[in-house]
């Protein structure tokens, strides 16, 4: 899985990147075919913005998107957002029944 974090209008601390990138790798445990997942974080006047991007295999995008005060709670409910549609659509991809080919005897 390949992780990207993108930083935008704002510097935080190094310890927040590897804090990121650490949750998101967390994340992994939920479906296994994601291909990739990008967070992006931005602060303006007030808030901390958390929007978090997984590609899954077979072109599915997941989006999670969150504004609060603080940099942790936006994280934290950024991921809890994002490991509940990974779980979802992982179900999803086990429950539905598989259509047999054509042409294959």
């Amino acid at each position: 899985m390949k992780t990207q974090v993108s930083i935008l209008h704002h510097d935080y601390p190094s310890r927040y990147r590897s804090l990121v990138e650490e949750r998101l790798a967390a994340l992994e445990r939920f479906n296994g075919h994601i291909v990739s997942i990008d967070a992006r974080l931005e602060k303006d006047a007030r808030n901390h913005h958390v929007e978090l991007v997984a590609n899954i295999g077979k072109g599915q995008t997941l989006v999670a998107n969150v504004r609060r005060e603080g940099f942790g709670e936006a994280l934290m409910e950024a991921v809890d957002r994002m490991g509940r549609q990974l779980r979802k659509s992982h179900d999803k991809e086990r429950l539905v029944p598989r259509r047999p080919q054509h042409g294959v005897a």
